[in-house]
């Protein structure tokens, strides 16, 4: 618990950052009044932009950094973001229905988590649209430039070789080797309910591996003995940790389109890994993801240097907002 002392300490801080910014306007009623803590190329940028900025500035230097180094990096991110959308709009980037809709996603979830906090120190939820958009066109500016076509073209081989090698594609039908009680408390089966499960997969291994059933019908059988049973298709990425550490490479060493059971601590997985070529639809799917890794160390350069900006800063008023921000993560 906080002492007395450094709530107080809290509390006057507030107070003077309230202070500083009503001698400047910025908590006047009057729009007019408000005072730009930053400008770029003559064109003043909104006030909340700043503030989510600099408060991502302070997760990444630390809430304690000097403001001047806080204030530095906040000025680079947002010359990053009207870049951003200044090359969006000269290379004509429109968002399409579906990633405008990925974007209004991703605010309902950022804003649901942390409304309540952006709300305090002066971000809006169109603040986060902007934000959000502007990694949208982002995003599209990475596809136009090193999609087919584009300057910096990645080719089909290129994209193909790194889906091969940090990509599998497999079925899969899984089964527990844990239960959860009624206190949310996960423990191991018994050893008789884990052989008998066991016992059911190797069953449904042969039936499948002879062609007697299809993984749909040994799904089905399963759930008739009570068990859960749904047979999956999955795309999987090495990194992603959605299934047990190993599990990727052990289904990357398998021979292609043959059943196998795979086992962990936790899970038996009848498994049948894919063979995808080029013209595969798993992989056309997956073409865009791959493209976006490519780019992703080139596409802020490109961005940085496609149009000169200058600006100002009223570091007075910046700080002011550090304040609020340092208040509000109690600091």
């Amino acid at each position: 618990m906080k002492s007395t002392k450094a709530i107080l300490k809290r509390g006057i801080s507030l107070i003077l950052a309230i202070c500083c910014l009503l001698s400047v306007g910025l908590l006047s009623s009057c729009t007019s009044s408000k005072k730009t803590v930053i400008t770029i190329n003559d064109v003043p940028v909104s006030n909340d932009i700043f503030i989510y900025f600099l408060d991502s500035a302070t997760v990444n230097l630390g809430i304690g950094a000097d403001y001047s180094a806080l204030e530095s990096q906040t000025v680079a991110l947002i010359y990053r973001y009207y870049k951003t959308n200044s090359l969006a709009a000269k290379e004509g980037i429109s968002l399409s229905t579906a990633e405008k809709a990925n974007v209004a996603d991703k605010v309902d979830a950022t804003w649901s988590v942390y409304g309540d906090y952006y709300k305090k120190i002066g971000v809006k939820r169109e603040t986060l649209t902007k934000v959000f958009t502007a990694d949208a066109y982002r995003d599209a500016l990475m596809l136009k430039i090193y999609g087919k076509g584009g300057s910096r073209e990645i080719s089909e081989g290129q994209l193909y070789a790194n889906f091969q090698t940090n990509y599998v594609v497999f079925q899969a039908i899984t089964g527990y080797l844990t239960q959860t009680d009624e206190f949310g408390n996960t423990t191991p089966l018994s050893q008789n309910d884990a052989e008998t499960l066991v016992l059911k997969f190797q069953n449904i291994l042969k039936t499948v591996s002879s062609g007697e059933q299809t993984m749909e019908e040994a799904a089905a059988y399963l759930v008739s003995t009570g068990l859960p049973g749904a047979v999956q298709t999955v795309v999987l990425h090495k990194d992603d940790a959605s299934y047990p550490d190993g599990f990727f490479e052990q289904i990357q060493s398998l021979e292609k389109r043959t059943a196998t059971l795979v086992s962990t601590n936790e899970y038996i997985f009848l498994v049948i890994p894919g063979e995808i070529t080029a013209q595969s639809q798993y992989f056309q799917d997956t073409k865009d993801e791959i493209l976006l890794t490519f780019a992703e160390s080139g596409i802020d350069t490109i961005i940085d240097s496609s149009i000169p900006v200058t600006g100002s800063v009223d570091s007075e008023t910046g700080k002011g907002y550090l304040d609020i921000i340092r208040y509000e993560k109690g600091e």
